[in-house]
Parts: C-alpha cells; structure tokens; sequence
C-alpha cells in the first residue's frame, strides 16, 4: 500500500494497537471472569529438536559429556505484549551400580502480555540398553510460578464490551502471584538412525493460588516427536527430517522439519509449522563444544499484518568436568 502521509501512518499505526488492547481485553475478560483461569503456557521452540530435554525430561543427558543448552525467543516483534521466553537447562549423565542415569536443572522466565511464568524443575532419567539404541524413562520435579499484572491491564470506558467490568472481582487490579508444585513425565528412545518419544507437561496440571476468589491452574500437554537421519550418496551430507505434535485435546499443534546436515557441522533448513508460520533455521558446531542457532518464523496467517515475524536463538555448550588430564577434544553422540 502506498504511503501517502505521515498523518494516515500516525493513524494505521494507532488502530493496529486499539485493535490488539481490544482483542487482549476481550479475552482476559472472558477467561478471568470464569472465576479460576485456565492458563495455557506452552513454550514454543522453533529448534525444538536441538532441546528436547524442554518438552521430554527422558531426553536429558543424550550425549556422554556435562550440556548446557539456552534458547531465547521473542515471538511477532513489534505486536504489544507479545511473548518473550528465555529457557536455561544444565544436564549430565552418571552411573551407578553400572546403570545409567541423567539428572538436570531447568529454568524457564516467559512474558506475555499481562501474565509472567517462571519455573524451577529438578529432572532425572533412567536410562536402559534395548535393542540397537537407549530407552530413556524420566521426570520433571519442580514448583512453577504464574504472575499477572493487574495493575496494568487496560480496561476501556464505556459500554462498548456491554459488561460491567468495574463490578466483577474476579479481575485482578494489583499484581498478584502464586507457586505450585509441577510434575512432568516422559519415555524417549535413541539409536544412531532415529529416535521417538512421548512425553505429558504438567501432568497434575497444578493450580496457582492468586487470592480467596482468585486462582489459575495450567492444564496439561502432551506431546510427540520423531526424527531420523538419512545419509546421501554425498557422505558429507545427511537430511534430518523430524515432526513434533503437542495437544491438550482441546487444540493441537504440528512442526515438521527438513534439516540438510554438511560434515556433522553446520546445517540448514526449513519447517511448518501448522496453520501458524513457516520457518527459517540455520546454525554451526564448533570445535570447543558450542553450537549456535537461528530461526526465524514468518507467518502464514492474517498475524503478518500485525509483525513481520518470530527471532528464536539457541546455544549449547558440551564439556567434561573430569579432573584427569585428558587431551582437549570435544566430543558428542548426540543425533541432532
């Protein structure tokens, strides 16, 4: 369209925001008016397949070496309140009495909108030989923290929503906060060609004490994955496809990815992501043990006349903590 003056920009530019206050107004109210909130905070990962240990606590400690992994995601830049995550995840493998086990540290801080989430969760793993690969069966143990800034919420004068909203105390008009405890559980299996695993978050979908008449419980999600390598003619080379379904059963959601994989260092590619985005990823291995990630997701839906897009970050950092003296190589059996 073309730009006629600074006055009908100035104009576009003001409905848009008036169209998203609108449409966030609309539906705070009709969620928190319920009385206990359903709040449906599912972190969403462009490079899921390099952090599954974020939606599967089985899929901790793949490799043999201590691994550090954070993601930063801001998702449809330039739209008010629009999701920002920044998740951190430190695990290691051990044995005792020669099995094999996994333990982990996970952090996760997410605004959106007028709603904060934080949470703490302990992970473990056991792990056992089966057949050409590794059956993984773990859990997340951990408390998970829902904030909502009341205080700031914005509540439009008149009677153009036809409620009363000054009369309604299930609406928070001061920051308010709550913790619960939060279970995760998963099963994951891994050979050097392919893997598969299912997992539920939050499975005893915890509830968040707000006030007396106030509170907010997160439903739980289920999810699956499954990826494989396929080598070319071309040994440098190795296409990586993989797909990732979550649903709660009420809704549902579908990645599917292609990576191409040169000399096991750096990669590229394209995913779908349905109904929603399609997306942009690219990264590279370096030889001390860190690896390096970007995507960009471009929306497929009428949200692109909102924001141009999704940045996604990652970055993973594998090391031995061993105090032998051992030469300086870095080394991964981690497939993707």
């Amino acid at each position: 369209m073309k730009r006629t003056s600074n006055g009908i920009i100035s104009f576009w530019f003001q409905y848009k925001i008036f169209l998203v206050k609108k449409i966030c107004f609309v539906v705070l109210y009709s969620v928190l008016s319920l009385g206990v909130t359903h709040a449906q905070f599912v972190s969403q990962y462009s490079q899921y397949m390099f952090a599954k240990e974020s939606f599967n606590p089985a899929a901790i400690a793949e490799g043999d070496m201590m691994h550090l992994c954070g993601i930063h995601r801001q998702q449809w830049i330039g739209m008010p309140g629009a999701p920002v995550d920044t998740y951190l995840n430190l695990s290691m493998p051990f044995t005792i009495n020669k099995k094999s086990f996994g333990a982990g540290l996970a952090f996760d801080n997410e605004k959106m909108g007028l709603f904060t989430k934080q949470f703490v969760t302990f992970q473990g793993a056991y792990k056992m030989k089966l057949g050409e690969g590794i059956l993984s069966l773990g859990a997340n143990l951990g408390a998970i923290s829902i904030g909502f800034r009341g205080d700031s919420a914005y509540i439009p004068s008149g009677n153009d929503y036809h409620v009363a909203v000054g009369s309604d105390n299930q609406i928070p008009t001061s920051q308010v906060s709550g913790m619960a405890f939060d279970v995760s559980l998963g099963a994951y299996y891994a050979t050097p060609k392919w893997f598969a695993g299912i997992s539920v978050l939050d499975v005893n979908q915890p509830t968040v004490h707000w006030s007396e008449t106030q509170d907010t419980y997160v439903g739980s999600m289920w999810y699956l994955t499954g990826g494989c390598n396929i080598p070319l003619s071309n040994t440098n080379i190795t296409l990586k496809p993989s797909v990732l379904f979550k649903t709660n059963f009420v809704n549902y959601q579908t990645d599917a990815d292609l990576l191409l994989d040169f000399k096991d260092k750096f990669w590229g590619g394209l995913a779908y992501r349905l109904n929603d985005a399609l997306i942009f990823m690219g990264g590279i291995r370096l030889s001390n043990g860190l690896t390096l990630g970007y995507a960009f997701d471009l929306p497929v839906t009428n949200l692109i006349t909102a924001t141009y897009g999704s940045h996604e970050l990652f970055l993973t950092y594998d090391f031995n903590i061993s105090l032998e003296k051992k030469k300086n190589r870095y080394k991964s059996v981690r497939i993707l």
